[in-house]
């Protein structure tokens, strides 16, 4: 790659930093606390979700800017004049090497080339030649972390593309693991989740296919996935996926958490049930889930046996906090 294109990504990318440390600055000294209707759990995440989202803003409008350091060309500009290996090999240092990943410009210039099958075949052999866990990093001095970036960089470019054609092959590949790391997840999600119209079917299938297996490891990946595409568009067909992914589920809290944040008031009766029927054998932490997830749904728990002797119904909370 060309010095002149590392500096500018270097360049970029301290620019970038600067920026979202300056909109966190900003936004601490003007709030307090986690303004009314945000979900947030902590005021640091809310404060963390709204200077990503200033700090996007600004850095679009630094890309499209003309800067004297490129000539007066904006750095738009100078990804629109490269080829592709050029582009495709920026796009891999970005996702191994700057903090802040990759440039929204450089995606979408990539997404947008005039020859898609061309990208399509570059984001496959990529997404599917790349390490997905540890046990498959092939040499020793490769940081598993930053390999997987450029997997990540290739799904994003995909999104950017509207392109769903891999859909199952990623679901497929994912489900092949009995763990994956969190990271891998949340990348894997965003791109299944950015096509729901393919992917819940896919997610349903696979779901129902490994019912008698207990639905754990990325199965417990797939109910959260189905369960935000279900937030935006429900269906009687997601929350009955939900509604078994809770009967077969080894760990339930998962299904209890999703139902609660999928918001249909069914599964109301549904725990009251299953509480009734395992007063004995319960654990603590699926009661209080439980009980968590009724009130969140509108339900009341003034009915229910608490066979722990101490949840408040006032808020919802437990004595041990």
């Amino acid at each position: 790659m060309r010095s002149e294109i590392i500096e500018m990504l270097k360049r970029y990318d301290e620019i970038e930093a600067l920026i979202l440390e300056q909109k966190i600055d900003e936004y601490s000294d003007k709030l307090d606390d986690v303004p009314p209707g945000e979900e947030d759990v902590t005021y640091e995440q809310y404060l963390q979700r709204v200077a990503e989202a200033e700090t996007i803003i600004a850095t679009r409008n630094l890309e499209e800017e003309p800067d004297e350091k490129l000539g007066g060309k904006s750095m738009y500009q100078v990804f629109e004049e490269m080829g592709f290996e050029e582009l495709t090999e920026c796009l891999e240092y970005c996702a191994v090497n700057l903090d802040r990943g990759v440039p929204e410009c450089l995606t979408a210039t990539i997404a947008a080339f005039p020859d898609p099958e061309r990208v399509k075949e570059y984001c496959a052999n990529v997404i599917g030649q790349a390490a997905w866990t540890e046990d498959e990093v092939g040499d020793d001095n490769t940081i598993f972390e930053m390999e997987f970036q450029r997997v990540k960089a290739c799904l994003d470019v995909l999104i950017k593309m509207e392109e769903p054609a891999f859909i199952k092959a990623v679901i497929d590949r994912f489900m092949s693991y009995p763990v994956t790391r969190d990271f891998v997840a949340e990348s894997i999600a965003d791109y299944v989740e950015h096509f729901p119209d393919i992917s819940v079917p896919f997610v349903i299938e696979m779901l129902e296919n490994n019912y008698d297996q207990g639905l754990t490891g990325p199965c417990e990946d797939l109910v959260i996935m189905l369960t935000a595409m279900g937030k935006e568009k429900p269906s009687e067909e997601i929350y009955q996926a939900l509604r078994h992914s809770f009967r077969f589920m080894d760990n339930k809290i998962y299904a209890v958490i999703c139902l609660a944040d999928y918001g249909d008031d069914r599964a109301v009766n549904m725990f009251k049930n299953y509480i009734n029927r395992n007063q004995k054998t319960i654990e603590r932490n699926l009661f209080y889930e439980m009980m968590s997830a009724i009130q969140k749904l509108g339900g009341d728990i003034n009915d229910i046996e608490d066979p722990f002797g101490d949840f408040t119904a006032k808020g919802g909370t437990t004595e041990e906090g």
